[in-house]
């Protein structure tokens, strides 16, 4: 039986622990909003109190992960904050932390839900952009740059959900003025970029979700894959049932030129369905899919033939995942119909492609292997770079263990995949591996292999016969050193050309890029070395690159950056000898840093660029040099 004098001790010790945990427990008393009700606003101001007295030097406020201490601002004992941009509805955590007594940490939560407005749960504006305006106070042999410009361009979110419904809108305006003519499809003045109006209905299972403006419509890689386009899409899902509608432009437009592209037209819209189903708790996904357009020819960006083309595909894919998606397989199979022109007597050709993939991948191994076919008349619209007329297979795998990562792969595909007797069958072959050494972080290793043959078969009468052996290998290795890093590359590459004498090539390629981020100065540069060999014509080209970006805070107010690059290639037969120098610099002066969370660190600066080449095969040298001061800000601003 324990004597007195120890019973008094314990319950003495007791008394002071419960008196300890509950001042740890009481050091923030929250004063408003009412945590126990729903928030309503979309900045409230959060205020709450430190019932010991003055807030720790040390502590740090979260919300919702994020640091929002900078934005806290205490009178005594009493702290507050409200959040710059609008809250988004829904739940929420402010975290505190801190050292407490003896060196504890002290930890407190108030999780709470919020709502913008009393009418709509979500009701906001997010704004951002920018204002750059430059002009030129000297000119030497730079006819196409203008001596004024203003270039300013704004983006904006916009959402609006109440009930089941949620409406959002985005887009991006620009405003361009200079005394010169503007290259097109550029134009002077305002054009709105790019836009997306979007709804969303969700009830119970059902959910409708229709877009319309700039859009990517995603089907598989063999049919319309990323396809970013003006134009219109629909989803409705219901429990385990999908389908997808669509149509957009073929070509490419810059600002609202185009119209909207939600026509049915078959001469210079893509449109389609497709549909799926999943089942056995989602490890199965059935889906088909339709799609037919025409594209009539180039377009901004887009490079094609003249003639009107016009084509329609047909998919069917299968997807599974088993063993918590460690295990999937996929399936594919596609028909086409296309005519590359419309102008002439022949119509579609039809054609099919499938495939077959399968992966596994774990923690500390993975494998994954395809089998595809394309034939060779298999097109499709708004996806023509597929590499028809081609069949084969291709093995990955890795394996990691606790310093040490090994990559392994293997490939075999031809062309002339009907035995075409006009032409030969081309046989490519791949393997490679991938060696890295991770024990230690600071100073991470990779070294690769990489043989490839390429070899032709059954050549028709008069047809060069194709046999090249490539070996690759080469060495990554970096150097992590506090603020400084240091990489370099070393790749050699020889292609033995065994169906012609002296046809054989060579190249080195080494490069060095070290680099230094500072509290105030940062530097990455970069020490580029190639030689090529051509043993054909007994030719050596060396190629010399240098590249520099640098930037310096020289003081709080003022920040210099030079960046620029050097070229220099001679070939040993004089064929070639040229070399280019192009600096940019800028001295820039910011007038403030912040007005009102609107304008964002306005700045003038006095920018130079000066370029320099020169050709001495041909003895042409040139140079031009312009000297410009500009302005500069940021804009951000939410409602």
């Amino acid at each position: 039986m324990a004597s007195k004098p120890a019973w008094i001790i314990f319950l003495f010790g007791l008394f002071f622990f419960c008196a300890e945990t509950s001042t740890l427990a009481g050091e923030i008393q929250f004063l408003s909003p009412n945590m126990d009700k729903e928030i309503v606003g979309k900045r409230p101001q959060f205020k709450w109190k430190y019932p010991t007295g003055a807030p720790p030097s040390d502590v740090m406020v979260l919300l919702d992960g994020v640091d929002v201490t900078e934005l806290v601002s205490c009178s005594g004992a009493v702290c507050s904050f409200a959040p710059v941009q609008p809250l988004a509805a829904g739940e929420h955590a402010l975290e505190f932390s801190w050292t407490a007594r003896k060196g504890a940490p002290g930890f407190a939560t108030f999780s709470f839900s919020s709502r913008q407005s009393r009418l709509f749960k979500e009701d906001y504006s997010s704004n951002s952009g920018g204002v750059n305006y430059q002009m030129a106070i000297h000119k030497d042999d730079a006819p196409n740059e203008p001596y004024s410009r203003l270039d300013g361009s704004l983006r904006t979110e916009n959402k609006l959900a109440a009930g089941h419904w949620t409406f959002s809108a985005s887009g991006q305006l620009r405003y361009v003025d200079q005394d010169h003519p503007v290259e097109p499809p550029e134009q002077k003045g305002f054009d709105v970029i790019n836009f997306l109006l979007e709804s969303v209905y969700e009830k119970g299972a059902f959910r409708m979700d229709s877009q319309l403006g700039d859009i990517i419509v995603t089907e598989s890689e063999n049919t319309i894959n990323n396809y970013a386009r003006k134009g219109g899409q629909v989803f409705f899902n219901y429990h385990n049932l999908a389908l997808h509608l669509f149509s957009t432009n073929t070509a490419q437009y810059y600002g609202l030129n185009g119209g909207l592209g939600v026509d049915i037209d078959p001469n210079d819209k893509i449109y389609g369905i497709s549909g799926g189903v999943t089942f056995w708790n989602d490890h199965i996904s059935l889906r088909s899919l339709y799609a037919k357009g025409g594209e009539e020819g180039s377009s901004f960006g887009v490079s094609t033939v003249s003639e009107r083309q016009r084509g329609k595909v047909t998919g069917f894919i299968l997807d599974s995942n088993w063993f918590d998606s460690m295990m999937s397989i996929r399936g594919e199979y596609d028909i086409s119909d296309y005519d590359s022109s419309s102008a002439d007597e022949f119509g579609y050709e039809s054609d099919k492609a499938y495939k077959a993939a399968f992966s596994w991948d774990e923690a500390n191994y993975g494998f994954s292997g395809v089998y595809e076919y394309m034939g060779p008349d298999y097109e499709v619209i708004g996806n023509q770079g597929l590499p028809k007329n081609r069949q084969g297979f291709s093995l990955s795998s890795w394996l990691s263990l606790t310093d040490n990562r090994f990559e392994f792969l293997f490939s075999r595909y031809h062309d002339n995949v009907e035995n075409d007797d006009l032409y030969p069958t081309v046989y490519n072959y791949q393997a490679g591996v991938r060696y890295s050494f991770n024990r230690y972080p600071s100073l991470p290793l990779s070294l690769f292999y990489q043989k490839t043959i390429q070899n032709s078969k059954d050549e028709p009468e008069y047809t060069p016969a194709v046999y090249f052996d490539t070996d690759n290998l080469g060495a990554d290795v970096s150097w992590l050193a506090g603020r400084w890093n240091f990489n370099l590359h070393a790749e050699y590459s020889y292609q033995n050309d065994k169906e012609h004498v002296s046809g054989d090539t060579a190249t080195i390629t080494v490069t060095f890029a070290p680099g230094f981020t500072g509290t105030y100065f940062r530097i990455n540069p970069s020490l580029s070395y190639n030689k090529s060999i051509s043993h054909l014509s007994n030719v050596e080209t060396d190629t010399y690159m240098a590249n520099w970006d640098m930037e310096w805070q020289i003081s709080e107010r003022i920040t210099w950056s030079c960046a620029g690059n050097y070229n220099l290639t001679e070939a040993d037969d004089n064929s070639v000898d040229q070399q280019n120098l192009d600096i940019h610099s800028r001295l820039a002066f910011r007038l403030l840093r912040d007005w009102m969370h609107i304008v964002e660190e306005p700045t003038v600066g006095l920018r130079g660029r000066y370029f320099w080449q020169d050709d001495r095969v041909s003895g042409d040298t040139e140079d031009s040099f312009v000297l410009m001061v500009d302005f500069t800000t940021s804009l951000n601003f939410a409602f």
